[in-house]
């Protein structure tokens, strides 16, 4: 089914929220309008990129290709669902790592090995995922220590991590041909005819507010679903509003491996990844001072450990420069394995 049906979705939702209506169906409702309003924004995020040249091009894929993991979160957390917002970033870094990867290799390389060509980018990429896990790693361990200042080692993270994004956009601008910047910034251009640029632009913004009514919405109806399906609140955050967040860099990756434009997978994939964490988390820890809800860096033991683990493996994947659709089938599995985990993981 195409995106097209998906959006008779988002009215439905709408109308389904607007009206009261039990929040079981408003939140599958919600669901489903998620899908077609990802995959507009990443649609008129490339188009409008490609306009840009490479680039402002690949300045404004580093700077809206989460725009639907921060939106989501951001209105998720104006609820006071702070846990569910933690969850919905270690979602998006498995999805992305072990689904978007994962569904990456099996598209592209089913006939074929793929080889990741740049192979200094990917040597700072794979060491890039691990000061990530370490982001996590050092918040969760002070937790067990001094958890009244977690929120204050939080804030100073968040600068630092914001600084580290902030000199990577200056590399991008700077010295475009650079290859040591920490998100990738390819650009790409099919041939074929792209939109105005104004035109993107307000499909791009007419997209991302209907994405805030529909996540508010979902916000509502989220947590008493959650419960009367018997779901934790971490696996809803996680696996619904991670993975369906992340529904455009699973979409892209995989047309980008069949396209064999195997540097923009890793750029879906790893670099997306990295700028949830330089990016998205940070924000979203400022978001939540304003907004006096008591979000922070310090993850559960159960996600720091799943998100490590698919850092760790990532890494180990890409760091020899090829790989193949057998080890795309295996990133699926772990994916599987720590959903699982995480439905058995008492509230």
């Amino acid at each position: 089914m195409t995106a097209r049906w998906f959006m008779a979705a988002v009215p439905l939702a709408i109308c389904l929220h607007w009206f009261d209506a039990p929040p079981l169906f408003v939140c599958a409702a919600a669901l489903l309008a998620i899908v077609p309003l990802v995959r507009v924004i990443g649609d008129a995020t490339e188009q409008l990129a490609a306009k840009q040249g490479p680039v402002a091009g690949g300045l404004v894929n580093s700077t809206l290709n989460n725009l639907p993991e921060l939106i989501i979160g951001g209105v998720a957390l104006s609820h006071g669902l702070h846990g569910v917002v933690k969850a919905s970033l270690t979602g998006a870094i498995l999805a992305n790592l072990l689904v978007s990867l994962g569904v990456a290799l099996i598209s592209g390389g089913v006939n074929r090995e793929v080889q990741w060509v740049d192979r200094r980018r990917l040597t700072v990429s794979a060491s890039m995922l691990m000061i990530c896990a370490f982001c996590f790693i050092v918040p969760a361990v002070f937790r067990l220590g001094a958890p009244e200042g977690t929120r204050g080692l939080s804030m100073e993270m968040s600068v630092v991590l914001l600084g580290m994004y902030f000199v990577n956009l200056a590399v991008t601008v700077f010295a475009p041909r650079n290859d040591t910047g920490l998100l990738a910034g390819e650009h790409h251009d099919d041939g074929a005819p792209g939109e105005s640029s104004w035109r993107s632009l307000g499909v791009l913004g007419v997209s991302a507010g209907l994405l805030a009514i529909v996540s508010e919405a979902l916000s509502d109806s989220l947590v008493p679903t959650a419960h009367r399906l018997g779901l934790t609140d971490t696996f809803s955050g996680i696996v619904l509003l991670g993975g369906v967040g992340s529904l455009g860099e699973i979409l892209a990756s995989a047309r980008f491996a069949r396209q064999g434009k195997h540097s923009l997978v890793l750029s879906a994939t790893v670099g997306s990844t990295i700028q949830i964490v330089l990016l998205v988390a940070p924000l979203l820890v400022f978001a939540g001072m304003v907004l006096g809800q008591p979000m922070d860096l310090a993850f559960t033991s159960f996600e720091v450990v799943a998100i490590v683990l698919a850092t760790v493996i990532t890494r180990e994947l890409i760091q020899d420069g090829r790989a193949n659709w057998f080890e795309g089938c295996l990133l699926l599995g772990v994916y599987v394995i720590l959903a699982i985990g995480f439905f058995h993981l008492p509230a």
